[in-house]
């Protein structure tokens, strides 16, 4: 398991940042979690929210001579997902223990989109410490239906829980944050 951020970019403009959590393993079968605040992005449907995207392991970890080979992700096959306020906090439920999984009695989060649907299923397994996430994505077009599933340790879930509590005001509140910090950049100017 490792968990870092990701950052992208050439280096002389802000770069984004994103929470990665890589789970690869020697069969292959691991899963990789990005996770990314969008605060007051020019795309009028892809701001003030979080993004989560999924992707199944590509290859394993292998030595070629001395050095390591390191596994990788299949990020062009990616599952996404938009998290947008109600979402985070059936999140936040489950992390702050008020509830087992996301949805309640329902089967997890179900979001409709022109191209799929797609059930994000979030909940704390009982028999080991720690929550599992899952998305399932079924393409309206061809009827594909891809699954992916990473499990979070305690910790990493609490880290979670953190960035999600604190990025709800941001995703919430951006304006007046925004309004303040553009007058302060003015009367310095």
């Amino acid at each position: 398991m490792t968990t870092g951020t990701g950052k992208s970019g050439n280096g002389t403009k802000p770069r984004e940042q994103k929470l990665i959590f890589y789970h690869p393993n020697a069969a292959g079968t691991g899963v990789a979690l990005q996770i990314e605040p969008r605060v007051k992005r020019r795309e009028a449907d892809r701001f003030n929210c979080f993004f989560m995207e999924m992707a199944a392991q590509k290859t394993v970890s292998e030595r070629d001579g001395d050095k390591r080979v390191f596994p990788t992700f299949d990020w062009e096959n990616k599952l996404t997902v938009k998290l947008e306020f109600p979402d985070l906090c059936e999140m936040l439920l489950v992390l702050e223990g008020k509830q087992d999984k996301v949805g309640g009695q329902k089967n997890g989060l179900y979001h409709d989109s022109e191209k799929a649907n797609t059930v994000i299923t979030f909940g704390r397994i009982p028999e080991k410490s720690g929550f599992s996430f899952g998305l399932s994505r079924k393409d309206k077009g061809t009827g594909q239906l891809t699954r992916l599933n990473i499990g979070l340790s305690e910790a990493e879930a609490i880290g979670l829980r953190c960035i999600l509590q604190a990025g709800l005001f941001f995703v919430t509140f951006y304006t007046h944050l925004f309004a303040v910090s553009q007058e302060g950049v003015a009367a310095e100017a």
